[in-house]
């Protein structure tokens, strides 16, 4: 019998079959009317035999209505045997996306021959509408109706590569929005009309984008005074309290025993444990440019996890002089902050990776210093990629009852495998993570997935801890049957409950924002006064080391390049600990975001190769 449960995932309507006694794949597809390999591409654990109870996604198949043909705005083709949305953009001259977006219900990866596809015509004009800006080499586009990058880069004769350079973070065009266009400076008198002055109201917004030095930027002979707000949950009451009562203890009689114990002198609450580190980075970094000539001034607040606090701090009017704000690290609270410091243009940085890139929306003063997962995924991608000839393994643990976080990655995948060999000759496999159990075997689902024909690489798309953890042991016991390398998320560098060697024999690959290299002169330095002051020194996953590189980065862009730094942080490029940071505007009047990431592969020669890469 055919279910009524129906949800929507992706976009794509689907009936939530559950699996009754007696059900076979075969009786299951004939209920629904579609085949059987439609229900195990949808559910690839069905391969392997259904059990009672399993809950499997089934597409709605509608009967397709005749739909009105709109001839001004489309051609309509139908598809030939061999032929793509590449090869029809090619023959039509008209972008790819263009026709994607004018097909929704088309799957571009699944084109069948007979298919009709509706073409868009191709758009023409007088002028484009572009603006001339303050920076040389720039100017402003607004998009309209059916434009995108590949047009815009026929139009003005330029990349797509570069307008996508200057545009990180836009994945597409929409209608309205205003895009930077780079334009050749010797060619300006010929295409450039005046400016539109009501574009964009802060005129040093326009300062987006002049290149990266190459040299790493001196920071010596400092002079002046900046201002510095540090927003942190020290948790100063917790902390202070000394002393608790135990009550673990019962009397004979079953009464509980009530006794004050004093807790030792070196105690800290455990919640604050890692933002005390991060102050304590921060402070190393305020004397090593104090010893340079800057006088700094530093008020720090202490935020708790409480909205009510911070907004009782913005009252008081003392973050108004600051001249760079560092945290808060909780999204509402941070939000608070950021939306005063845009009042009065005050810089503020959000240091720790739990912020959404969405805060970065309408907020140019915002700067977000962990890259987010698109960001993580992208590159993530694009090396991947790299990787064509082998037989690609997709293990990810997203459950059909919320929302697929895999479908976008493995979007960008394929994107870029296309980019590099036909669909036909990609080897990609699914596999959905379930937990070992006396029914599951994640092993054997695993196995099923690989090939001895080609190498294996297989991509661990989770950052949950346990997921991570056992599926590197499941494949760890495959290598000696199958050649077969890793790559995943950069939570999988602190798994401490593996042993290290999986690492290194599966060649483990992954992306990180910052790398802490021991025998660097300066992180020596780093350690050897940290120890000095703190008593102690600092794992490599301490917060200490991002806090120093973040308050070295923003005060010392602050004290050499002055305002200016906060439209072009890309002309600051200091050396640091263990980051390079790469700013990037997220759009037009967004904030900014670090794209900055490295490349680690673990080697079975007991050697981590360390590649920077150039995001």
């Amino acid at each position: 019998e055919k279910s009524k449960d129906r949800v929507i995932i992706g976009g794509t309507s689907y009936y939530i079959h559950i699996v009754d006694t007696s059900q076979t794949l075969y009786s299951i597809s004939k209920a629904y009317d579609v085949s059987t390999e439609i229900i195990t591409k949808e559910n690839p654990s069905a391969v392997y035999g259904l059990r009672i109870g399993q809950a499997l996604k089934i597409p709605v198949i509608e009967q397709e209505q005749e739909k009105k043909k709109d001839t001004e705005r489309y051609n309509y083709h139908i598809l030939q045997k061999g032929e793509s949305v590449y090869s029809l953009s090619r023959k039509y001259d008209v972008p790819e996306e263009q026709i994607i977006e004018a097909n929704p219900e088309i799957n571009i990866f699944d084109l069948h021959v007979g298919a009709e596809m509706a073409i868009p015509r191709k758009l023409f004009r007088e002028q484009p509408q572009f603006f001339k800006t303050d920076e040389p080499g720039i100017i402003l586009h607004r998009v309209e109706k059916g434009e995108n990058y590949s047009s815009l880069a026929r139009w003005y004769n330029v990349n797509v590569r570069d307008i996508r350079r200057i545009n990180r973070g836009l994945l597409f065009p929409r209608e309205g929005e205003i895009i930077r266009i780079p334009y050749d400076i010797q060619e300006e008198k010929q295409i450039i009309p005046e400016a539109d002055s009501a574009v964009i109201n802060d005129e040093k917004l326009t300062y987006l984008f002049d290149g990266t030095p190459v040299d790493y930027t001196p920071v010596k002979d400092l002079e002046g005074k900046i201002n510095v707000t540090l927003m942190l949950p020290l948790m100063l009451d917790e902390n202070s309290s000394r002393k608790y009562i135990d009550s673990s203890d019962v009397h004979r009689q079953g009464r509980k025993k009530y006794k004050v114990v004093y807790r030792p002198s070196d105690w800290i609450y455990p919640r604050s444990e890692v933002f005390i580190e991060f102050y304590e980075g921060a402070l190393l970094a305020i004397e090593a440019l104090k010893q340079k000539g800057l006088d700094i001034d530093l008020q720090v607040f202490d935020t708790m996890r409480d909205s009510l606090r911070v907004e009782r701090y913005l009252e008081t009017g003392r973050l108004r002089d600051a001249d760079l704000i560092v945290g808060p690290v909780y999204p509402d609270n941070l939000e608070l902050v950021a939306r005063y410091a845009r009042r009065y243009r005050i810089p503020v940085v959000s240091p720790l990776a739990s912020q959404k890139p969405e805060i970065l929306r309408i907020n140019p003063y915002l700067f977000k210093v962990q890259p987010s997962l698109n960001v993580v995924q992208d590159a993530l991608a694009e090396e991947i990629s790299n990787y064509y000839d082998h037989n690609l393994v997709f293990v990810h643990a997203d459950s059909i009852w919320s929302p697929d976080l895999s479908i976008e990655f493995k979007d960008k995948i394929y994107r870029r495998l296309r980019l590099k060999v036909p669909f036909d000759d990609i080897s990609f496999r699914e596999v959905f993570f379930t937990s070992r159990s006396k029914y599951n075997d994640t092993i054997n689902i695993i196995d099923h997935a690989m090939t001895v024909d080609r190498p294996n690489l297989l991509i661990l798309a989770s950052d949950d801890e346990a997921v991570m953890s056992e599926v590197i042991v499941n494949v760890h016991a495959l290598l000696r049957r199958y050649d077969v390398k890793l790559i995943g998320y950069p939570d999988i560098r602190w798994l401490d409950n593996l042993d290290p060697m999986y690492f290194y024999e599966l060649g483990i690959m992954l992306f990180t924002p910052n790398w802490v290299d021991y025998g660097q002169n300066d992180v020596r330095q780093f350690l050897k006064k940290y120890r000095e002051l703190f008593k102690m020194e600092p794992p490599m996953r301490s917060y200490a080391w991002q806090s120093y590189d973040i308050m070295y980065y923003f005060i010392s862009g602050l004290a050499i390049h002055g305002s200016e730094f906060m439209y072009r942080p890309s002309m600051h490029k200091p050396d640091l600990l263990q980051v390079d940071f790469n700013f990037d505007r997220t759009g037009l009047m967004n904030g900014f975001e670090n794209n900055r990431l490295y490349l680690i592969r673990f080697k079975p020669d007991l050697k981590v190769e360390f590649i920077n890469k150039a995001n």
